[in-house]
């Protein structure tokens, strides 16, 4: 057995790779590590800011109360009934309420109810300090007394001349230490003091009896009348939830992982190089010492061949299979490199940021890629076949195509005819994914200046091709079939131009999935053809007035100002079907409709016109549409707008995981009318519908 070793420099190449990359994953986890320790000081700044209002308009109640009582009552020696009756209900909260009249630097209770000081005592200590107080205030005041029955609260009001109005609030101890498990801010450990700062003697609540709090805290002022308590509050659990809080940890974690595996990887690559520098020698040398061997050698290179096809087969196979395990640590890197990017970065550290973010791009693509091809070939991939106007399609691909084209000053045009009317029965995205291959394709192949034409034309009566026809220097017909095999790139690695060799027989795939073909010609020096060949259908439109017997009418007018009607948003991307909502809802007068494009464009448009009813397509192309579903709900502006899904994905999984998300209702393509009537009623009605306190 020969044991095959590898030179000392490499090897040191390998130890150097593995510390660079470990320092590369410790680094990234401190930064991430500073950055999610300063959200969650931001979160817990923000929280406390809500805790901070919501406290000061409850405790000032007292300021709007005890004025309105003082002004109805007029409470005065001798004339205290109407008082003590309109106060005894106010009670069931308070220990004691009662009316003060301060003349010459003495303070004298009127009148009480409660637990207070008897009518016609004077006040000395606290109190008469807190009536006092209150008489040079704008606004109401408060103390904590120290009482034999526990702490009191109180507050005092200045509601008339030498007129102070009070109210007792009791602080037992189970009171004070209230549990906010519940409550709003149960992520929040809190104490509220009537004071300026956090004084104990002041304590008027706490969620806990660990005071005073410690460890990151946050404290801010609280307006509770004419004085401003304080409130200290922090965190139970991590305000940026528990996957932010181990992010740290997890970039880490996938640091070491890919050092470990790249490491591995180098280590492979040389101990591969050095066993190929040994088989070359030994053949050599064979060689030279006998020329009878060659049929040997011959037969040994069509073994080795053999095995090659069999490797192929094996790296397909396990790219699929590792392909799954790379795109959680690849998320996880490209999600906290665009964290990073939100920071103010140096000029070096934002171009390193770059250089991240764009290589995890690349290389997430390809793993979608390969990805997509497993599924096809296991049956996995879902689709969303409908009818798509292959016009408004080819016109969306060439849009996206067109930078890149003039970037070599190459002619970009469609010649789509009558074909451009006609709909198609395809995956909106995933045809959209196939043209934009064969498009960039098309011009990335291509000579400077040169040109790209996309085309229509029947092969009978039930299909339609699709073509993209080049100018660049074509492909030998013996290539031709070596172009829908994954990883083949017929030598164009070595020309510069960028690429996996995965997107054609990725295409092919996806055009077979939905029914179709992907063919191919090229002539040598000429140029080449790609065409996809799909099933024609008949569009939603059309089969709408051809089933109902409706035709537009362009010159009907709306009965109803636009401010009066019932807006729908309709976040669709295929026109198609944007048209005939239009056309099925034109003849109420009642509704107008409004149509997205994109999720996002939707979301911001249904926070500006809060429309009565919301339809979703599940397939958009910027975010998924469960995404902007969620996104909706957790807004309080649309959070209780009635939102109804429509894709051709039927499936009961699909339907009952949608609706416990929040869907209202699940309608599928080609829609129907009736259902879509329904629903729009229904949402109307609600609408209309009074609200309950």
């Amino acid at each position: 057995m020969v044991m095959i070793r590898t030179r000392s420099p490499l090897r040191r190449l390998s130890v150097v790779l593995l510390i660079v990359l470990l320092g590369i994953s410790i680094g990234m986890s401190l930064v991430v590590r500073s950055v999610v320790r300063d959200e969650q000081s931001r979160l817990l700044h923000e929280r406390t800011a809500e805790a901070s209002a919501l406290i000061s308009t409850l405790f000032s109640g007292a300021a709007t109360t005890l004025p309105i009582l003082g002004e109805t009552t007029r409470p005065r020696v001798g004339s205290t009934q109407l008082f003590t009756a309109a106060a005894r209900p106010l009670l069931a909260a308070a220990s004691g309420i009662g009316a003060l009249r301060a003349t010459g630097g003495a303070v004298s209770v009127v009148a009480e109810v409660g637990d207070g000081p008897p009518a016609g005592s004077t006040l000395t200590g606290a109190r008469a300090a807190l009536a006092t107080r209150a008489l040079t205030a704008h606004g109401m005041v408060s103390a904590v007394f120290d009482q034999p029955g526990g702490p009191l609260l109180s507050f005092a009001v200045v509601v008339g001349p030498g007129l102070i109005l009070y109210e007792d609030l009791p602080l037992a101890a189970s009171q004070v230490y209230l549990s906010n498990a519940n409550g709003p801010f149960s992520e929040l450990d809190g104490a509220l003091y009537a004071s300026s700062r956090a004084d104990p003697s002041t304590l008027v609540l706490a969620t806990t009896k660990s005071l005073p709090l410690t460890g990151a805290t946050d404290q801010q002022a609280v307006t509770v009348g004419a004085e401003q308590w304080t409130i200290v509050a922090r965190s139970n659990q991590p305000l940026v939830g528990p996957f932010s809080a181990n992010a740290p940890w997890a970039v880490l974690a996938a640091g070491l992982l890919g050092a470990a595996l790249a490491t591995l990887l180098v280590e492979t690559l040389l101990r591969r190089r050095a066993f190929a520098e040994f088989l070359v020698e030994e053949r050599t040398l064979a060689l030279r010492a006998a020329l009878d061997e060659q049929a040997r050698l011959e037969q040994g290179e069509r073994r080795a061949r053999e095995s090659a096809e069999a490797a192929n087969r094996s790296k397909s196979e396990f790219l699929s299979r590792m392909s799954h395990e790379l795109r959680t640590p690849l998320n996880a890197v490209l999600g906290f490199g665009q964290l990073l990017e939100l920071d103010e970065l140096t000029g070096p550290q934002q171009e390193s940021v770059d250089q991240i973010i764009k290589g995890g791009r690349h290389l997430l693509d390809l793993i979608n890629e390969v990805l997509d091809i497993s599924r096809i070939e296991t049956g996995a991939l879902a689709l969303s076949p409908e009818p798509v106007l292959v016009g408004e399609l080819v016109g969306d691909a060439i849009s996206l195509i067109r930078p890149l084209a003039e970037h070599r000053w190459i002619q970009l045009a469609a010649d789509l005819g009558a074909g451009g009317g006609v709909h198609v029965l395809a995956d909106r995205q995933r045809l959209k994914q196939i043209l934009l291959n064969l498009l960039a394709n098309a011009v990335k192949y291509n000579r400077d200046r040169g040109a790209v034409v996309v085309s229509c034309d029947r092969v009978d009566s039930a299909q339609l091709r699709i073509t993209v026809t080049d100018t660049g220097p074509g492909i030998p017909p013996e290539h031709l079939e070596l172009l829908f095999v994954p990883f083949e790139r017929l030598g164009a690695e070595r020309s510069g131009i960028e690429g996996t060799g995965v997107g054609l027989a990725l295409s092919r795939r996806l055009a077979e999935a939905m029914g179709g073909t992907l063919e191919v010609s090229s002539v040598p020096g000429e140029g080449s053809r790609f065409s996809v060949v799909l099933s024609i259908v008949e569009g939603p439109l059309e089969h709408y007035e051809r089933v109902s017997g409706t035709m537009s009418d362009p010159t009907a007018e709306e009965a109803t100002g636009s401010e009066s009607r019932h807006k729908i948003l309709y976040i669709e991307d295929n026109l198609s079907n944007v048209r005939l909502v239009e056309r099925v809802l034109e003849r109420r007068s009642d509704v107008q409709v409004i149509s997205a494009l994109q999720g996002r464009l939707g979301v911001a448009l249904a926070r500006e016109h809060r429309p009565v009813l919301i339809l979703l397509d599940l397939h958009l192309p910027d975010v998924n549409g469960d995404e902007v579903l969620r996104q909706l709900r957790d807004d309080p502006a649309t959070a209780t707008t009635p939102i109804v899904m429509v894709s051709a994905d039927a499936t009961a999984g699909q339907v009952e995981r949608l609706l416990a998300e929040g869907a209202t209702a699940y309608l599928t393509k080609p829609l129907d009318v009736q259902d879509l009537l329904t629903a729009l009623d229904a949402a109307i009605d609600a609408a209309h519908a009074p609200t309950t306190a």
